[in-house]
């Protein structure tokens, strides 16, 4: 019986002790991870610890998450996560947390910069949408979805700079979607997984065309609304780019305890410098998508 699970998520080797379906298995078995997952005890707290939340303590090189009635999560040295469920957990419930916020920490500890964010490729590279909640990140990477494009990831979505070039790395074929949004998609139920108990989102598998490895940036879309009645599209430059990578930086809190704020500060500045930026708004009151994906079109010249 196999004792661990290669898989492959944010250009990295995950070897896990815990089955996770929603990510893509390694497609050879890798002599050493660059991650490995384990299930057993976790710190009840950091003796060290920095920075801390209601439910997170973070100090250099540790992070800790206590979800309750769900799991513990201890993510050391950049390279391990040790998992201990609580009585009764819930596998899916478990996975939520360990592939947003606690693989998020561990991304922050590896110093690349993580969005928050969801992604889709397309024939000029990889496309970006960021924004706060409810603008319609999910929504808008499902409509190109629907429209035969990939999906990268949805919520976080991890970026480097490789030889002076900008890279999305995918995480893994997912999106989580409201009802409304799926009844505008058409989606149907049957189409979607429960995320948790009692929890309206679901998630929509995205297998199709889904590449593992690290894509080129086309752009990166920043979704707003307003009370105006047309769409505008916004061309952002230099501290305007700076400002909005580092304000939609996925759980921007954890990285003082963590020690990489400096580091992150470098990175944020290196993808502005490299990728095209703007902002996209909408009606506040419309969601629009088919006028969306027009607009992000022709400004890619898809």
């Amino acid at each position: 019986m196999t004792d661990f699970f290669d898989y492959t998520i944010s250009g990295l080797t995950l070897r896990s002790q815990v089955e996770l379906p929603e990510l893509i298995p390694a497609p050879l078995t890798a002599k050493q991870a660059d991650v490995n997952l384990i299930l057993a005890e976790t710190p009840r707290r950091l003796e060290k610890a920095i920075h801390s939340g209601v439910l997170y303590q973070a100090a250099p090189a540790q992070f800790l998450l206590q979800m309750p009635k769900i799991a513990r999560y201890f993510v050391r040295n950049s390279n391990e996560i040790l998992v201990e469920p609580e009585t009764e957990s819930l596998a899916e419930e478990v996975r939520l947390f360990l592939l947003g916020t606690v693989w998020a920490a561990l991304l922050h500890q590896r110093e690349l910069l993580v969005l928050h964010a969801s992604g889709v490729l397309t024939p000029k590279g990889a496309v970006i949408f960021m924004g706060r909640s409810s603008t319609g990140k999910s929504s808008l990477a499902a409509a190109f979805y629907r429209r035969g494009f990939s999906v990268l990831g949805d919520d976080t979505l991890a970026l480097d700079v490789k030889n002076g070039q900008a890279l999305a790395y995918p995480t893994f074929p997912q999106l989580r979607l409201w009802p409304d949004m799926l009844r505008t998609l058409k989606i149907t139920p049957a189409e979607t997984l429960a995320l948790r108990p009692k929890l309206p989102k679901r998630g929509l598998p995205t297998p199709d065309g889904f590449e593992v490895g690290p894509q080129a940036i086309a752009a990166i879309y920043l979704l707003d609304t307003d009370l105006e009645n047309e769409i505008t599209l916004e061309k952002l430059q230099g501290m305007g780019r700076f400002s909005i990578l580092l304000k939609n930086t996925f759980r921007e809190k954890f990285l003082g305890g963590l020690g990489v704020r400096p580091v992150h500060f470098q990175k944020v500045s290196q993808v502005a410098q490299k990728t095209p930026v703007a902002r996209l708004t909408r009606p506040e009151n419309e969601a629009q998508f088919e006028r969306l994906l027009a607009v992000i079109e022709q400004d890619l010249g898809l």
